[in-house]
């Protein structure tokens, strides 16, 4: 990750809540995201208008980008950070006190074509991104393809390390700083300093040879360190480090790539990931939000009249379902195919039945 991802990340956390929360009254969030490019003035990030016009808003969070930033690249991130945010994918996020923080923290995305159209924005409007809690990522580094979502590939989808920088920076670290604070003490804090094999407040010239976390990029602070440790542990947590070549290309780095090394040599970040009081991903996204949440998100409502009723819900775009009937709940039969153009589906039922009937929706994907 380079320097410039760091500062869009880094320097707003400690003075977005002062600007802001002194002069402003937060707005009310969204709540599903819905998936839709939008062009112009972000009334909640207006600052961002000029230099990333598009952006998609995903719960707290929203994704920016520029225009050389492709539409598909701009969706990945936002299935993405959705996937996180909502790794149930029942349409709530999991975790509604850090997702608010982020929403609170005027949290975004920034993307940009590559690191160098990203070093130019922050060059030119950098005062102006310092009014917001950022996080950068470049479209040649969002790979839809890659590991870990391909196992065969060598390559990485760097959308997973980024996106989930700024969910525990400035999420998680501000809804728990006694647990995930970015600074010397916190409980993640003393996990890290057992993995570096001590305290280091700087990168140190050479790591205690027993240890397993040797991140050596001097730009990288103690805070912005706990943050790349956290993002290391729970990603081998969640088995996304182990694919083809990764162990290798990581080493230096990070030796604890899989579930097994993590559970065995560290206890003390695994005891707190693994804490359910923490509502943390159980697993890793997979670019897949929009496809899979549809049947844990869906909700039927029964209207009632004198001769039928009728099943009213609201289906995701693209959803490809059918409703089906019994009399029995062991045999069901097609009672209607579902459009895959289908918004809103009114499923009408005749309520002089001489049986009584069951309906179930269910989708073929």
């Amino acid at each position: 990750m380079g320097a410039t991802i760091r500062h869009f990340n880094r320097v707003t956390a400690s003075i977005c809540a002062a600007l802001f929360y002194f002069f402003m009254t937060p707005a009310a969030q969204p709540a599903e995201p819905d998936f839709k490019i939008h062009s112009g003035k972000n009334d909640r990030l207006p600052g961002l208008k000029s230099a990333l016009p598009k952006h998609v808003r995903v719960f707290g969070l929203y994704i920016h980008a520029t225009d050389r930033v492709p539409d598909a690249k701009l969706l990945h991130a936002a299935d993405i950070t959705a996937d996180f945010l909502d790794n149930d994918r029942d349409g709530k996020p999991n975790n509604p006190e850090v997702n608010d923080k982020l929403w609170n923290e005027r949290s975004a995305i920034v993307m940009g074509y590559d690191e160098r159209e990203l070093e130019r924005l922050h060059d030119r409007y950098g005062e102006m991104f310092d009014d917001y809690a950022l996080q950068g990522l470049y479209a040649t580094e969002t790979l839809p393809n890659a590991g870990p979502h391909n196992p065969k590939s060598p390559e990485f989808d760097a959308s997973i390390e980024e996106i989930l920088h700024i969910i525990t920076s400035v999420g998680y670290a501000g809804v728990y700083p006694k647990v995930f604070g970015e600074r010397r003490g916190s409980e993640l804090a003393n996990a890290m300093d057992i993995a570096r094999g001590g305290y280091f407040r700087t990168v140190p010239r050479r790591y205690p040879a027993g240890a397993w976390y040797s991140y050596d990029d001097r730009t990288c602070d103690y805070g912005c360190q706990i943050t790349e440790y956290v993002y290391w542990a729970l990603t081998s947590l969640l088995d996304g480090q182990d694919f083809k070549g990764r162990g290798e290309n990581i080493e230096h780095e990070w030796k604890l790539n899989t579930p097994e090394k993590l559970r065995t040599k560290d206890k003390a970040v695994v005891k707190i990931l693994t804490d359910p009081k923490y509502r943390l991903f159980t697993r890793l996204p997979d670019g897949k939000y929009r496809q899979k949440r549809k049947q844990a998100a869906v909700r039927l409502k029964i209207g009632l009249d004198e001769s039928q009723f009728t099943l009213t819900t609201s289906l995701p775009n693209g959803s490809t379902a059918i409703v089906e009937a019994t009399n029995d709940l062991l045999s069901w039969s097609l009672a209607e195919r579902v459009p895959s153009d289908t918004a809103l589906l009114e499923f009408p039922i005749a309520t002089k039945l001489r049986h009584a009937q069951f309906f179930r929706l269910r989708f073929n994907d």
